[in-house]
């Protein structure tokens, strides 16, 4: 399987574990150029991105023009730590790049705040057999990098309860709610 089929397997097992429905309301924190918006939530209600990267932005605003047009999305370029919607706004929220952003559990408290009582979220995160492997590959990409009982206690900490973890090709996957 080539990059981009590797990628679209992961992001599709992004999307069952949070099993989306057509009355959510999805927030795709660190959305890139939309993929995951595009491919694994056209069906439901609303769905909104946020992104540092201008370029990733435009990306996804030309990927999404449909939905925005039509007044289901909104692409908007911030900080994943300073989310500019209102508290419980989200039924599910999505990460497929959380050791990307500056302040994981900045963000993660953030995530807490924007999603509604009994909603979900769902994250993919590379995942080390321990803490001294997260630590190398911390330092070799420059990234954060966890263990799942690190990465377990991140979510935990934000406020998030029923937390699970599963593991494919080196991925973690991560869901959680909020009570």
């Amino acid at each position: 399987m080539d990059h981009a089929g590797v990628l679209r397997h992961l992001l599709r097992g992004l999307a069952d574990v949070l099993d989306l429905k057509p009355e959510d309301d999805v927030l795709d924190v660190a959305c890139g150029s939309g993929s995951f918006l595009e491919k694994c939530a056209p069906h439901v209600r609303h769905i909104a991105g946020i992104d540092h990267s201008e370029t990733q932005i435009r990306l996804a605003r030309k990927r999404l023009r449909h939905r925005i047009t039509s007044g289901t999305a909104e692409i908007v370029q911030g900080d994943s730590a300073v989310l500019p919607w209102e508290d419980e706004t989200f039924s599910a929220i999505t990460c497929n790049c959380p050791d990307c952003l500056g302040q994981p559990e900045q963000s993660l408290r953030e995530t807490f705040r924007v999603l509604q009582p009994g909603g979900r979220v769902a994250l993919m995160f590379d995942c080390s057999p321990d803490e001294e492997s997260a630590r190398t590959q911390g330092q070799k990409w420059g990234l954060h990098a966890w263990t799942e009982g690190g990465f377990r206690k991140m979510l935990d900490d934000a406020g998030f309860s029923g937390v699970s973890v599963s593991e494919a090709r080196k991925q973690g996957f991560a869901r959680a709610t909020k009570e």
